[in-house]
């Protein structure tokens, strides 16, 4: 058969493309996810993240590759490490799934209008290609964004700390990402840096004097200070809110029905990060709502 230089980019916008891409993303995430899971259990205990390899907590034995596939290696084992049978983490799986379903998502986010509603082929790819692009720096911009999240809050759900580390990367991500890949102003992230970094740091330095203690620390400054920078300050501003509603729920459940929390301290960074993570999605929308209930 003669090659036919139209063939690429039909195939890559078919159905069957969509089918591969969608295997091949879901399996990225869950590797990242793998990764992740490196980061939360070994980061807050100053491990290092490369090495050494991966190995049982309990018995110390090294774990095959073959017993660390993403998810599946956790079913096969029913949980439990193969040479000891201690019982291993359920967040593992649970941050691997959680991982490639958001990163899989921001996929559908970004390119679902490509595959099933342009009909992009060779015939219009120029009139798109500018489209696509753009599509494929947000979807990279805020994969990082997540990716960064994700350890975040589950560190300060475990430990109630948000290492140094991930914020400052969150920080300088955030304007580099955003000037030199989405190509906005340098305003967009320094605005959202400072208003919301300041805002927070103004909210824990009166409350420490009306109160004498500590009411928030400086890792959830750092951090909403970081998400600004990569959502600019309408979307560190919708973090903060909504943040603070998620928290309220989280409270009140964990009080009621698990008679938890009563006297700790509840961290913030989680519910900072699910809220990001929905203006990621659905900000403009989001905003868009809320402006609409004000107007009326």
């Amino acid at each position: 058969m003669v090659f036919n230089s139209f063939e690429p980019v039909n195939f890559l916008f078919s159905h069957n493309s969509f089918l591969l891409i969608t295997i091949f993303l879901l399996f990225i995430g869950l590797s990242i996810g793998s990764f992740l899971n490196v980061v939360i259990f070994r980061l807050p205990v100053k491990l290092s993240i490369i090495y050494p390899p991966s190995k049982c907590p309990d018995c110390g034995s090294k774990i095959k590759f073959y017993d660390n596939i993403p998810v599946l290696s956790y079913i096969i084992l029913s949980g439990k490490c193969r040479k000891c049978g201690h019982k291993i983490s359920p967040v593992y799986p649970v941050v691997e799934l959680l991982t490639a379903i958001i990163f899989y998502s921001l996929f559908i986010k970004y390119f679902y209008n490509a595959y099933f509603f342009y009909k992009i082929n060779i015939l219009n790819i120029d009139y798109f290609k500018d489209y696509l692009w753009a599509q494929l720096d947000y979807f990279i911009a805020y994969s990082i964004f997540v990716f960064l999240l994700i350890p975040v809050a589950f560190i300060d759900l475990f430990h109630q700390i948000i290492p140094d580390i991930l914020n400052v990367l969150t920080i300088i991500l955030g304007f580099v990402l955003n000037i030199l890949l989405l190509h906005k102003s340098f305003l967009f992230p320094l605005y959202g840096f400072l208003g919301a970094g300041l805002f927070f740091y103004f909210i824990a330095f009166f409350y420490e004097i009306i109160k004498k203690k500590e009411g928030l620390g400086g890792g959830d400054i750092k951090l909403i200070a970081g998400i600004g920078s990569f959502i600019g300050l309408p979307g560190a501003v919708f973090a903060i809110f909504a943040g603070s509603v998620f928290a309220l729920a989280g409270f009140f459940i964990a009080f009621v029905f698990f008679n938890s929390y009563s006297n700790k301290k509840i961290p913030f960074g989680p519910f900072l990060s699910l809220a990001a993570v929905l203006y990621a999605f659905y900000g403009r929308n989001l905003l868009n709502l809320y402006i609409g209930l004000i107007k009326k």
